[in-house]
């Protein structure tokens, strides 16, 4: 009986096409993998429009008061990223929220309204709204998200916040006309809305980051937001990125729902303020005592801070 004929070996061609074609079924798995977990991240672990109520720091609510104080800051997520794949150091970062704290603090405010901070950083692990509102001792918080990118292990979360001496309860962080796809992240934004008892009255608290580009798209946000407000008493603080005489802030004012300062000293950029961009408002039945801009360059915006008395 004849011996069968060893098999030939591969040749040297077939061995490289072989493992190019193994290479590339990885490299296909691994991109599958990436972009599922980056799905999963965006749209099943971010809160999207929940609002998030942080565990309350107090029971202890302050007692009921004719003058009320509120402060607003858009703290520039803490200056935390210096590039999109660059942060700083976590201490630099605490040190630049421990000068923000400072000169909230020294208001002492009731409410306190917050845009563009990131409560989750891998590259940079700081929960900046958690050490703000440790630092100026409010215990009540609430958070909004406006951008959740990255993947389970490696991602960015940011938004707008209230901090808050009274017990805060959630109410919407409904997206803003204009806003994108989740991964999307510049200009895209929520409005975060909470509410608290005031003297035994129920008040809207509003945290804005309005559209910094289009101011008609500003202006529709602003229509969108009188909307949902309606009739009910609404504080809103914050970031408009609108100027006293465009259409934003004047819509809000034709309203007839608020009082507060319409115009006034400008508030951005800090170091060499220009701009009035920053505002705070209160249902109309209140009387404005004063609103002052801070001075101070802790962010990129000025903060302000207004005093009311509720009648």
């Amino acid at each position: 009986m004849n011996n069968p004929s060893p098999t030939p070996p591969p040749k040297p061609r077939r061995r490289w096409l072989r493992l190019l074609l193994r290479c590339v079924m990885v490299a296909a798995a691994i991109i599958v993998l990436l972009v599922g977990l980056f799905l999963l991240d965006g749209l099943v672990l971010a809160n999207r429009e929940n609002v998030v109520l942080l565990p309350a720091t107090s029971s202890t609510a302050t007692p009921s008061t004719d003058v009320i104080s509120i402060a607003a800051m858009n703290i520039a997520k803490g200056f935390a990223p210096i590039s999109n794949t660059k942060y700083d150091t976590p201490e630099r970062v605490r040190q630049r929220l421990d000068a923000m704290a400072a000169v909230l603090l020294a208001e002492k405010p009731d409410i306190l309204v917050l845009s563009e901070v990131m409560t989750e950083c891998t590259l940079c692990p700081v929960n900046q709204l958690q050490h703000l509102r440790e630092a100026t001792g409010l215990p009540y918080a609430a958070f909004g998200e406006n951008y959740h990118l990255g993947l389970p292990f490696l991602h960015v979360v940011g938004g707008n916040a209230i901090l808050s001496k009274v017990p805060l309860r959630p109410e919407a962080n409904f997206n803003l006309i204009g806003r994108k796809w989740f991964y999307q992240t510049s200009n895209s934004r929520r409005a975060l809305f909470a509410s608290v008892d005031i003297n035994g009255t129920p008040v809207l608290v509003g945290s804005l980051h309005n559209d910094s580009y289009d101011t008609r798209n500003n202006t529709r946000q602003v229509e969108q937001l009188l909307d949902f407000i309606g009739d009910r008493p609404c504080l809103l603080g914050g970031d408009f990125n609108a100027l006293p005489k465009q259409a934003p802030i004047q819509l809000i004012q034709a309203s007839g729902k608020f009082v507060g300062e319409f115009d006034g000293p400008p508030t951005f950029p800090a170091d060499q303020p220009t701009k009035r961009i920053d505002y705070i408002f209160a249902p109309k039945a209140w009387t404005h005592l004063e609103t002052r801009v801070l001075p101070g360059e802790a962010s990129d915006h000025r903060a302000v801070v207004a005093r009311f008395r509720i009648r």
